[in-house]
């Protein structure tokens, strides 16, 4: 089996059906050049200072987390119209509200080995068939040949339950693509890192969102503090954890002061009563005192 892999005009409904189907699919060219390339500048210092190496992020390759805080054009690609689709249609019908689980730059280098396959929902003690809880979103900042490390995706992989079956992960394809490409693939779609067989760094952004009322990977409202955050659109701070997540009486993550910074949620009774709440409590109770005052 291999990864369908589309055009950027390709409707998201054929995209979103090959990644229920397959765990993964590849977008080619979504991104302008300009923009990926102005991304991958604003994360090289941090790639060049990285030194926190180990067996499973790898002895060279170099990694950078918190981009939304030093690569403010990133947010053109985690935000997405694309990714909001993919994102809307995988994970909303489990949340009132989707979050970042984190983002990070990555850079494999030449010499670099094949990382560990891995899933990317692990960390979650959950799974249910059919039920995702994030999905990962990578973003080629240069082409990704089977050459130079292209992320290695197992398809069909996600359909198996970790608690009790393992996929046969020799059956694993390389996510080739052009520089500005995407490949999307399911938090239980087992991946990872190729090897760098090449003279060059391949180097990409990889965004994961999950459900918003699980922990995230990364506490992103501190690696992407307010006095930041501030300065992107609703969306973003959205998608950094800077609202309640859920309406009306089942809100989870309150915040009962006036930084700007958070997004505020509004709605009405139509909404409570359809998550099964009570329109107007507050009303009801105020009408029964009032009912109940001796005359």
């Amino acid at each position: 089996m291999s990864l369908k892999s589309f055009k950027a005009n390709e409707s998201p409904a054929n995209i979103i059906d090959a990644l229920r189907r397959d765990g993964g699919v590849i977008v080619r060219e979504v991104a302008q050049v300009s923009l990926v390339d102005t991304v991958a500048a604003e994360l090289r210092k941090e790639l060049d200072s990285f030194d926190k190496s180990s067996d499973f992020i790898g002895r060279k390759t170099r990694r950078c987390g918190g981009v939304l805080a030093y690569s403010p054009s990133s947010a053109k690609l985690i935000a997405h119209r694309l990714v909001l689709d993919v994102a809307d249609a995988i994970l909303l019908p489990h949340c009132a509200e989707y979050q970042i689980g984190s983002t990070t730059g990555i850079e494999i280098l030449p010499g670099e080995s094949e990382q560990q396959l891995h899933r990317d929902d692990s960390p979650y003690p959950l799974q249910l068939a059919g039920f995702e809880l994030q999905i990962g979103v990578m973003w080629a900042l240069c082409d990704f040949t089977v050459e130079n490390g292209a992320t290695r995706v197992v398809p069909g992989s996600h359909r198996f339950l970790r608690a009790w079956h393992r996929p046969d992960l020799s059956s694993w394809v390389p996510a080739e693509m052009p520089k500005g490409s995407v490949l999307f693939y399911m938090g239980s779609t087992w991946h990872g890192g190729g090897a760098n067989r090449s003279s060059t760094p391949r180097t990409g952004l990889i965004n994961t969102y999950s459900l918003g009322w699980l922990r995230p990977e990364v506490s992103n409202t501190l690696e992407v503090p307010p006095a930041i955050a501030r300065k992107y659109d609703e969306r973003v701070r959205r998608l950094l954890g800077y609202t309640t997540h859920g309406t009306c009486q089942d809100q989870l993550g309150h915040y009962r002061g006036d930084d700007p910074v958070w997004v505020h949620r509004v709605t009405g009774d139509a909404e409570a009563a359809a998550r099964g709440q009570v329109p107007g409590i507050s009303d009801s109770r105020e009408a029964a005192l009032a009912n109940s005052q001796p005359t």
